[in-house]
């Protein structure tokens, strides 16, 4: 995939939804794999809030609108709209039988970025670790009694190994040359981000559908491509999704460009409501230095928030033949075999 749009799809995903700590008491410290030390974003996903493992009707629904989202962003990233039934196809193919029937059934995605030397990608969930090696291939994987490990090409850097780490309920992608700390860090159950993410751990904890931080100005220098020009003011942001609340904050520190920001996100909050299913009105306030944008909590909003970010993450997942693990998108955008 080109680092441009790489560059896209990090700043749609991480500005989907919302952030404020205020309607939340204080949880209950939990352990939640975090082995990166100083990230410049870190990015949570609650597969679970879709309902897609709740059984019965529930799980019908969310498979649908899946799906059908599916369908929809593989369309936007370059497939022929002709092609949409057998998308669907494959995409139902895909959920039934190498995720609800436990080949990889993840409950929870954990991202932590740095820059493109620096990152971790970790899903919990129930994974049959044979198949994922016969998918890989033999002669990429080692395995023993309880991992899966391999050694992969990376698709943003010819010039860079990634390396795979596999249990029963927990895969892990990294640069190769980290991941030695890495994996050490999972072994003993290691959080260690710092304090500039305790309000990302504090979400985290009370497993929202989705919840992201992101210093973007120190993230702005490694995004090929950049960002939409009207983002550029923006310094920090933090966003949460749940039954209980969903907020988004800005921190945009000049005070003109803050204002100038607030009437453009003013434009956009239709775009949000046809985005979020026209299940709710959103509003944006200015407040300090920063711009919220917040949404009525409900549990209708969060399970499609839900449902969006498994299709987000599968999407790219639907050109997989059979012996192949991932392949994106568009049929030129071939990510491993």
């Amino acid at each position: 995939m080109k680092d441009s749009r790489l560059a896209t799809i990090f700043v749609i995903v991480t500005f989907t939804a919302a952030f404020m700590l205020s309607g939340f008491n204080q949880p209950v410290p939990e352990y939640f794999p975090a082995p990166l030390a100083d990230p410049l974003l870190a990015f949570y996903s609650n597969f679970t809030a879709s309902g897609l493992y709740d059984g019965g009707e529930a799980s019908l629904n969310a498979g649908q609108e899946i799906v059908s989202q599916i369908e929809s962003l593989c369309i936007a990233r370059g497939a022929d709209k002709t092609a949409g039934d057998s998308i669907r196809s494959v995409a139902a193919d895909l959920l039934n039988n190498r995720i609800l029937n436990g080949h990889l059934r993840a409950y929870e995605l954990y991202l932590y970025y740095g820059n493109r030397q620096n990152f971790v990608v970790i899903l919990r969930g129930e994974f049959d670790r044979q198949r994922i090696a016969s998918s890989i291939g033999s002669e990429k994987t080692i395995v023993d009694e309880k991992t899966v490990v391999a050694r992969l090409n990376s698709p943003l850097n010819q010039q860079q190994n990634l390396y795979l780490h596999v249990t029963s309920d927990e895969i892990m992608i990294c640069p190769e040359n980290i991941s030695g700390n890495v994996v050490t860090e999972l072994a003993a159950r290691h959080n260690v981000l710092g304090k500039e993410f305790e309000a990302f751990a504090k979400m985290v904890r009370v497993r929202p559908a989705m919840a992201a931080e992101v210093n973007l100005t120190a993230l702005r220098g490694d995004l090929a491509g950049g960002i939409p020009e009207w983002l550029e003011p923006l310094g920090y942001a933090r966003l949460i999704v749940s039954s209980r609340l969903t907020k988004l904050q800005l921190f945009v520190p000049d005070a003109d460009q803050r204002a100038k920001m607030l009437r453009q996100i003013e434009g956009m909050v239709g775009s949000l409501r046809e985005f979020a299913g026209n299940l709710v009105d959103f509003a944006a306030t200015p407040d300090g230095n920063s711009i919220f944008i917040e949404a009525p909590a409900g549990e209708e909003l969060e399970r499609l928030l839900g449902c969006r970010s498994v299709s987000f993450f599968t999407h790219f997942f639907v050109r997989a033949q059979k012996n192949q693990l991932v392949v994106s998108a568009r049929q030129d955008d071939v990510v491993t075999e």
